[in-house]
């Protein structure tokens, strides 16, 4: 019997798909538009190749995926928030190429929800396309419209290679706006507009057919791999996925599970279409945006600046969730003193006067996950260690390199030194309200960027004028007074962090749970999702806690764990210090291997500082890979003479899971040794008897026990 909740759940979900067929009911073939010359699509000789064998079968197939789907997503799947379609090992992908959650490369699609089309969407996708791309991801629970709407942009530029047109195709034979050979669309080939045919060149057609196959290929939990097998790439050929991830990541909105707003999206853009029913021409060329190359890095995406809107982008909806960019009346200081939520933003309460503004918005969340800091300092409170008398921001205690993630969507401002304030990012919101991070550890965003709500901005440290590590926040609005800036009593000047979420934390936040949110958080649903299909309960952005410990027999191998877990988020330096004590700052390979040992053991174990030590040190201890466990010592690269390049841990043997430091520019992570280079053995480390084990936490075991 299906509980009610699944059944309601599944209903929604078929509500969404009916919006979306209903909204896709148009004239989706080529018409006039600009004339010019056709683009040049680079060949990709082994495209298709790889899928030929299955011939027509595979056809009638998509029908028992769509059973198998929806018996999937019965069991325990939507039940539970989250489809079993988004149940991959999400930190596995972003290893894979996908690089980080800062660019969402693999957002967890819980069941009837969907990523309304950004800003940048709006402005460089024709409006036939981003319909056509939410219509045909709508079929699969989990899958993101955004995938298909990149490949249009990698495949023909939104049609603009001449064999995009009716009739043409390249000289590997491929045709249409998806780039399909005949054996491909013999398998997957689809009437996504329900006029009885299936036409590979028609929008429509061919994103149900791409759809079809991202979905058959786990698109929605392995998305770089189901990339590289569309375009045929091999392991070593990444262009493809990685700028069709870039644009995907760059035409994300805001995450939404409201079906009236989704509805009203299809409505609108299909109004939209509609109004310029002619555009684009398929095979020729147009003003459509090509702001990204075959250097395309999806970890960059949200740093890429947004083309300016055409004659014929998708207009924004005048109550799609945007917040209005309005500043406070002149000589006007609202203190905040009074709110009213309504449905999009939080409007200030003027004297009667006075027209209401909206000031911040809504679908904000903490900068910082909830299980990695405590409330320090509260704001305004009285002291002579302030140069103004009072604190200016709220404190969040945090051990140093703990992860700063953006409250909401804005712009860098400022990404530096700041004095007494140490390392110090300012963030721009809408309506003029500006965010400001100090004493970082180490800065991830530069000015210029424009950044996403969950987008990882830096690290805890302790810089500047401080007694410890800690994050120093501060929320700066318009018509207050700034008493850093003489005379300017109309701001941005200083309110209380903390009562400024108030009211404001109302979206499903992007990383971990946070006070003032009453819905499940993405981790919650991945960790569920996990814990539910056998895996590991992996935080999604490799940061913060990780689930539970894998099982040892051995107490010192749980708290070797245990202490490298509490090393994620750590940046990565090449040569960084060995044997920082309990709160290092940074690690390398080798050093945090070495590090979570010496700590678990209480400096009874020494593997060594390099990998070239490490490994000859180990060598007597060597295993099979099929026999690792949880702690054993995993090494990568061959460098010749017994010598490697790369260490990391091992997590969870079964799902070849491990934990390391990555490479610069990267923090202690998640990953499996699939991803890694070339095995060149795994260890043991032996456990000398007696080893008090040292629990992350400070606290001694005796061995054994």
């Amino acid at each position: 019997m299906v509980a009610p909740a699944v059944l309601a759940a599944a209903a929604k979900a078929a509500k969404v798909a009916k919006s979306a067929k209903k909204a896709g009911k148009l004239a989706a073939g080529p018409g006039g538009g600009q004339n010019g010359d056709g683009g040049k699509k680079k060949d990709k000789p082994f495209k298709w190749w790889m899928i030929i064998g299955g011939g027509g079968g595979l056809a009638a197939a998509s029908v028992i995926f769509l059973v198998l789907l929806l018996i999937g997503s019965m069991v325990g799947g939507v039940g539970n928030g989250a489809s079993n379609a988004a149940c991959g090992d999400y930190a596995d992908n972003a290893s894979a190429g996908n690089t980080g959650d800062a660019a969402a490369t693999n957002p967890i699609m819980p069941a009837g929800k969907m990523y309304m089309p950004s800003a940048t969407a709006r402005a460089e996708i024709p409006p036939k396309m981003i319909l056509a791309a939410m219509r045909a991801a709508a079929n699969y629970d989990g899958l993101d419209w955004t995938l298909i709407a990149g490949q249009m942009y990698q495949e023909t530029k939104y049609g603009q290679d001449k064999s995009a047109a009716p009739g043409g195709k390249n000289s590997l034979g491929y045709m249409g706006i998806l780039q399909f050979g005949t054996p491909a669309w013999t398998d997957y080939g689809s009437d996504g507009n329900d006029d009885g045919k299936k036409d590979l060149y028609n929008i429509d057609d061919a994103a149900w057919a791409a759809a079809k196959f991202l979905h058959a290929k786990k698109a929605e939990t392995e998305p770089f791999k189901a990339l590289q097998n569309y375009s045929g790439s091999t392991a070593s050929n990444t262009i493809y996925p990685r700028v069709v991830l870039t644009q995907a990541a760059r035409y994300r909105g805001v995450l939404t599970g409201d079906q009236d707003l989704i509805e009203r999206w299809y409505a609108h853009l299909k109004e939209t279409v509609e109004k310029n029913p002619d555009f684009p021409t398929l095979g020729q060329q147009s003003d459509i945006p090509e702001p990204v190359g075959n250097d395309a890095q999806p970890g960059k995406a949200l740093s890429i600046a947004s083309s300016p809107a055409r004659s014929w982008s998708t207009p924004p909806m005048d109550d799609d969730g945007e917040t209005v960019t309005a500043m406070a009346p002149a000589g006007y200081s609202t203190g905040l003193a009074s709110t009213t939520s309504t449905a999009s933003v939080t409007t200030v309460a003027f004297p009667e006067a006075k027209q209401p503004t909206a000031v911040g918005g809504k679908d904000w969340q903490w900068p910082m996950k909830e299980s990695t800091y405590s409330l320090g300092t509260p704001y305004h409170q009285n002291g002579s260690m302030w140069s103004l008398g009072y604190h200016t921001g709220l404190d969040l205690v945090a051990t140093s390199g703990t992860p700063i993630y953006a409250p909401a969507d804005g712009k860098v401002v400022h990404a530096g030194p700041g004095g007494s304030y140490g390392n110090e990012t300012e963030i721009q919101h809408a309506d003029g309200v500006i965010t400001l991070y100090a004493h970082q550890t180490t800065i991830k965003v530069s000015v210029g960027d424009s950044v996403k709500r969950g987008q990882q901005i830096g690290t805890v440290g302790a810089t500047g004028n401080v007694t410890g590590p800690h994050l120093h926040w501060e929320v700066r609005v318009p018509g207050v007074d700034n008493p850093f800036v003489a005379g300017q009593d109309q701001g941005p000047g200083m309110v209380d962090p903390k009562a400024w979420m108030d009211g404001r934390v109302t979206a499903n936040p992007d990383y971990g749970t946070v006070p003032g949110s009453e819905e499940q958080s993405r981790d919650d649903q991945y960790a569920q999702c996990a814990e539910g299909n056998g895996g590991a309960a992996v935080a999604p952005d490799g940061a913060g806690a990780s689930g539970v410990i894998p099982d040892s027999d051995d107490p010192v191998i749980r708290a070797v764990l245990g202490w490298a877990q509490r090393g994620i988020g750590t940046p990565y330096v090449y040569g960084a210090p060995r044997l920082q004590g309990q709160n290092p700052t940074s690690f390398d390979c080798s050093s945090f291997t070495q590090w979570a040992y010496y700590m678990a053991s209480d400096g009874k174990i020494d593997i060594g500082s390099t990998t070239y030590s490490q490994q000859p040190y180990l060598s007597k201890y060597k295993v099979d890979l099929s026999d690792a466990q949880p702690g054993d010592v995993i090494f990568f690269g061959p460098e010749g003479g017994g010598r490697s390049s790369h260490v990391g841990l091992v997590w969870d043997a079964k799902g070849h899971k491990i934990l390391h430091a990555p490479r610069p520019g990267k923090s202690v992570e998640f990953s499996t040794w699939d991803y890694q280079a070339e095995i060149t053995g795994v260890y043991r480390v032996p456990i000398p008897q007696g080893t008090n084990a040292v629990e992350g936490d400070g606290t001694n075991n005796t061995a054994g026990a």
